[in-house]
């Protein structure tokens, strides 16, 4: 046990005798020192630089049981935390993914904070942590409901101090330690649980303190809370989480990505971050129940569009069918504000879209998945896998050609499915689908609808967003599809890439059905020549001035 000064200390003794606890150095305070049955020992002092043990003994003669607890006194912990969030004081009942109130993030390690939440209700009631532990906040509090499939909260990106390696997480909490896993990542991928002590009973509201100390420093960390099915009558609830510098305690090794290696697909952070915004979504695959990266997004939040979706694309993501959605979850991407994204779901119980004004009257935009809704198993269609849900989000969302005009629509489905269809690997394909804008000529407003040639809109979330001239998707992969090593280890000659660029327009090379063929592919190297990013850093450059049509079928 790592002893924190500014924490609750506790041991729990679960005995079905009496018992005595006793140490032979005399520095060590706790109490009680006897009980009978279960109880808590609580630990007040322990000299800095000490290991001290702590013997607990049920029962007396031949029968006795005794167990033994290292205590050590560690770093103490600063009292500035550089990470708090305490979920506000704003409306209760909500939701967390469609309201940011809660999001009261503060420390020098909050800039850069994101969340990942799924069925997580934001609650403001007298049945809060308000008076019931240290340094309670009250006001609003969480709420996590108990199906591990469903549910997940996740802290994003938390900047970590220089060189810091011991660390000391608290949060109040009202269920049991077997109610949630709790657990940090490096990267959002590789996750490492973290043991701790939560409430003695359930619903019992509980200040809890867990320290840690990393084998090496890492820049940031992700704090993932996850139910384990344990059905709970009042949810689990937890409020005022906050990390600090100093205490340590259990070592924990997050290692980064295999082999230290970055995504296959990610492309390189662009030089100019202005009116940018990247985020990482991730979501449990249908059946095996794999937590894994969704996508990962680059937006504009000037034209309001997405620049380009980088995804992994196995058999794993596919699992529970082609199914679409009975009905779309068009939703806003809680990551930015209304301000920032087009706004394309449905507000006031009227479906949105993005409508332009042009001489022969309003042209309504497709709401265009660069991310395809087929490509992330839907499961039950009433009742949509998260990782599909995430598909529907504002930043997966751009302004393409209706299907009524024929030529982007043809070119665009048949790449999804030939994709899928073809090139889908036990190594896994690494794909990038992006948005390019030669000029800004053409606009169009978001929040909209038509009706006969007139555009409505609810002009307090309307605004002019700009349409993309063209469209391209990008592939990584193994040649022989199941070398099972890291695309960072493959040689040159073990890799393929190819692109393929479209323009989003009624007619393309003077067809309005045209086939998808070789004419349309060109180098990855091409495409970041007038794109101006960098894609698949981590792989040879001969690799990224491919374009054998022969590779891919064609």
């Amino acid at each position: 046990m790592d002893f924190n000064p500014a924490g609750e200390n506790r041991i729990t003794v679960t005995s079905n005798a009496a018992w005595q606890a006793s140490c032979p150095d005399a520095a060590l305070k706790f109490s009680p020192a006897s009980g009978t049955g279960d109880g808590v020992i609580t630990v007040s002092d322990v000299p800095a630089g000490k290991r001290c043990v702590l013997t607990v003994t049920a029962g007396t003669g031949s029968d006795a049981k005794s167990e033994t607890v290292e205590i050590v006194r560690r770093a103490d912990v600063q009292d500035d935390p550089f990470f708090t969030l305490d979920f506000g004081d704003g409306a209760g009942g909500v939701w967390a993914d469609g309201n940011q109130e809660w999001k009261t993030q503060t420390g020098a390690g909050a800039s850069t904070v994101s969340y990942e939440v799924y069925n997580m209700r934001i609650n403001n009631d007298n049945f809060g942590s308000a008076g019931k532990y240290a340094g309670a906040s009250g006001k609003a509090y969480a709420k996590l409901f108990y199906d591990p499939a469903k549910t997940y909260f996740t802290i994003a990106h938390i900047a970590l101090p220089v060189a810091e390696t011991d660390y000391t997480l608290s949060f109040g909490a009202i269920f049991e330690a077997g109610d949630m896993t709790l657990a940090i990542s490096a990267d959002g991928k590789s996750w490492k649980p973290l043991t701790y002590t939560a409430a003695p009973t359930y619903n019992t509201w509980t200040l809890t303190r867990v320290g840690f100390t990393l084998k090496e420093p890492v820049g940031e960390l992700y704090i993932r809370f996850s139910p384990t099915g344990t059905e709970r009558a009042y949810g689990l609830n937890f409020d005022d989480i906050r990390l600090s510098a100093g205490g340590g305690g259990q070592q924990v090794d997050l290692g980064t990505t295999v082999a230290g290696y970055r995504w296959a697909e990610l492309p390189a952070t662009p030089a100019d971050m202005t009116h940018k915004k990247i985020h990482t979504f991730w979501a449990s695959t249908v059946t095996s129940k794999q937590y894994l990266r969704n996508y990962t997004y680059c937006y504009d939040t000037r034209r309001h569009s997405p620049l380009w979706i980088a995804h992994p694309q196995h058999a794993c993501y596919q699992e529970g069918g082609w199914t679409r959605p009975a009905t779309d979850p068009w939703a806003q991407d809680p990551n930015m504000t209304v301000g920032e994204q087009a706004v394309m779901w449905p507000i006031d119980g009227r479906a949105k879209s993005l409508v332009s004004d042009t001489p022969e009257g309003p042209y309504q935009w497709q709401r265009g998945h660069l991310l395809a809704s087929s490509y992330r198993g839907c499961g039950d269609k009433n009742n949509p896998a998260e990782i599909n849900k995430q598909t529907f989000l504002a930043c997966n969302i751009s302004a393409q050609r209706m299907d009524n005009s024929k030529a982007f629509q043809t070119l665009w489905a048949a790449a999804e499915r030939r994709f899928t269809d073809q090139y889908v690997c036990a190594d896994t394909l690494y794909c990038v689908s992006g948005a390019y804008f030669a000029d800004e000529n053409t606009r169009a407003y978001d929040c909209s609808w038509i009706s006969g040639d007139v555009r409505y809109s609810l002009v307090e979330y309307s605004k002019e967003c700009i349409v993309p001239t063209h469209y391209y998707k990008l592939l990584l992969r193994t040649r022989s599809g199941n070398l099972r090593k890291p695309i960072q280890e493959c040689s040159a000659g073990e890799l393929k890439a190819v692109g393929f660029w479209f323009e989003n327009a009624d007619v393309i090379k003077g067809s309005t059905a045209p086939t998808l063929g070789a004419e349309f592919m060109v180098s990855v190297e091409e495409i970041e020549k007038i794109t101006g990013f960098t894609f698949f850093p981590d792989v040879p450059a001969e690799v990224k001035r491919q374009c054998v049509p022969s590779d891919w079928g064609f």
